[in-house]
């Protein structure tokens, strides 16, 4: 039997063709970076493909060819530069499976999830919920799953913003009341169920809800994933809706302009949706299905758990803070009175006063570039070479004409360095899977 996975290198993805392997079943993975899938599953096939434009039935018909069964992970929490939620979830995977129907791949099982309603305010939802509703229309062997909160090794979305706020140190933000119910489950139980579903066991043209059996708060998932951390109890801070949502909408433009955060106002709305569901006909296939506690109590969290909840906000802050000292750097170098004491200090040291001001001119320009394009997403890592060569000529120029700057009180040159080991932490921190 071979299946083809969408999103197979994703959070639960990766579950899913590890699971499907374990039966035996033959996996094709499908993604928009196939080179990156075949680094992460090098014994399985890849394919190509992009749900912001493949929504022609015509790409998928080739796509399915000797394909018996499909699993479709594909999902974005919002929508950024790049990326259209209704697109997506909506016209891309509708092409997807109306192509299954007419090459003949009748096993279809479609990850959705709980909140995909039409009447929850989020695109995420109400576009979720319309590919939802033309799959339970066709004629296929389709099985749509509606998970609750998926926890599993690492994190991703919603889970790693829960980390995130469960590692801060001193306090335990709570969105609201944060009496909101989840009923968390493993992704290794999710995936077993799935893997089931795909290999034709279970029911048929119907909707699951995969939930594990304990139902708890988003007020007490946070206390429990910060004892999970190994971090002591924190005061707990509740944070007003509204005033959450502004602070959001931050993370609403970082994302927006592909920075890969989940920390966005549709989170809020996921976080705030309260829905309890009856998950036992799901729960029969994956079984046994674990409590939020025995999922976390079987996976005791390692030093890199720990690492990645403290650094969750503070890399973002680290990355904004340093974009913003090389962009007034240079700003503060183009004020006349700062460009003229650059050029005097400059020609102290000996330069010709004709090009000292030239460069200190070219110097800001400079900066204000390389802080502009370290905001930039696909050029981070670009920018931090580019600072980390405006440093080095700094340094090793600054120490030729004015060595006497090293024991200048205020660190004129010592503080260069420390500059240069938080750029590289922040590029280190720039992958996204």
């Amino acid at each position: 039997m071979r299946c083809l996975v969408t999103g197979a290198y994703g959070f639960i993805g990766r579950e899913i063709v590890v699971a499907l392997r374990r039966k035996g079943v033959t996996v094709v993975g499908a993604g928009r970076d196939p080179d990156f899938g075949r680094r992460i599953f090098p014994d399985i096939d890849w394919i190509a493909c992009d749900f912001n434009r493949d929504d022609d039935v015509s790409r998928w018909q080739e796509r399915l060819h000797n394909i018996d069964a499909v699993v479709n992970c594909v999902g974005v929490l919002q929508d950024t530069r790049k990326d259209d939620a209704v697109r997506i979830h909506g016209d891309a995977t509708i092409a997807l499976f109306q192509a299954c129907q007419e090459a003949g791949v009748r096993r279809i099982v479609h990850i959705s999830a709980i909140s995909a309603e039409e009447d929850v305010a989020s695109r995420y939802a109400q576009s979720k919920a319309k590919s939802d509703a033309v799959l339970a229309a066709l004629d296929l062997d389709w099985v749509i799953v509606k998970p609750s909160l998926v926890i599993g090794r690492g994190a991703f979305g919603g889970t790693a913003l829960m980390r995130g706020l469960a590692g801060l140190p001193f306090v335990l933000p709570l969105p609201g009341p944060a009496t909101e119910r989840f009923q968390p489950i493993a992704a290794d139980d999710l995936a077993r169920g799935i893997a089931k579903l795909a290999a034709g066991e279970g029911p048929v043209r119907t909707t699951l809800f995969a939930c594990g059996p304990q139902a708890v708060s988003v007020r007490d998932i946070l206390q429990t994933l910060r004892a999970w951390l190994g971090f002591p109890p924190a005061r707990a801070m509740t944070m007003p809706v509204p005033v959450l949502r502004v602070l959001l909408r931050l993370g609403d433009l970082a994302g927006w302009i592909g920075h890969g955060t989940a920390a966005r106002t549709t989170s809020l709305t996921q976080m705030r949706y309260d829905r309890l569901v009856d998950g036992s006909a799901f729960a029969s296939l994956a079984e046994p299905v674990k409590s939020l506690d025995e999922t976390l109590q079987d996976a005791p969290a390692t030093l890199q758990d720990r690492l990645h909840a403290r650094a969750y906000f503070a890399i973002p802050a680290l990355h904004v803070a340093l974009a913003l000292f090389w962009i007034l750097s240079g700003v503060i170098a183009l004020v006349p009175g700062t460009t003229q004491l650059a050029g005097t200090i400059l020609q102290a040291a000996g330069l010709d006063a004709a090009i000292a001001q030239p460069l200190v001119w070219i110097g800001a320009v400079v900066d204000i570039v390389a802080g502009v394009l370290f905001l930039v997403p696909g050029w981070v890592r670009r920018a931090g070479v580019l600072q980390l060569a405006i440093s080095t000529v700094y340094l090793v120029g600054l120490s030729s004409v004015a060595p006497e700057l090293w024991l200048d009180p205020f660190g004129a040159l010592l503080k260069i360095v420390p500059l240069m080991a938080a750029t590289l932490v922040v590029m280190a921190y720039q992958e996204k899977r």
